[in-house]
């Protein structure tokens, strides 16, 4: 199981706070992060090395970049998928929901409520992987 993030290039203090909230908590748990919407997609369409497990964590820090990450939602079907919209307004919840998450929350300055359920998803595939 790894975490593959999506943190845009320009989403500067908000990317960097949810990178350091990631590294310092899950940092037994390998990671893989993409800057741009095009590396993203262009490793999406390689395929290979993503495995069901693999759990997909998209920052959309502004409604452009929800819009820009719409693009890819065929090739993240099927994935599991964490999204961070940018506010919880009526438009970015309708957009967030194409994407069929498994949760999503607002930009936050702590991340918490990601924490809790990320902890809960991989305890959850470390039991599966027991019983296996």
């Amino acid at each position: 199981m790894s975490l593959i993030l999506f943190i845009h290039q320009d989403a500067s203090k908000k990317g960097n706070l949810l990178k350091t909230v990631i590294d310092r908590t899950f940092y037994k748990i390998k990671r893989q992060t993409f800057q741009t919407i095009n590396g993203l997609k262009a490793r999406l369409k390689k395929s290979s090395g993503f495995i069901e497990k693999d759990i997909f964590i998209l920052l959309a820090d502004s409604e452009s970049r929800l819009s820009e990450l719409i693009s890819l939602v065929d090739l993240l079907e099927g994935k599991c998928i964490i999204l961070i919209v940018p506010d919880e307004s009526n438009a970015s919840l309708s957009m967030a929901i194409q994407f069929f998450p498994r949760f999503f929350t607002p930009v936050s300055e702590t991340y918490s409520d990601l924490c809790d359920v990320l902890n809960k998803m991989i305890n959850q595939a470390n039991n599966k992987t027991k019983l296996a």
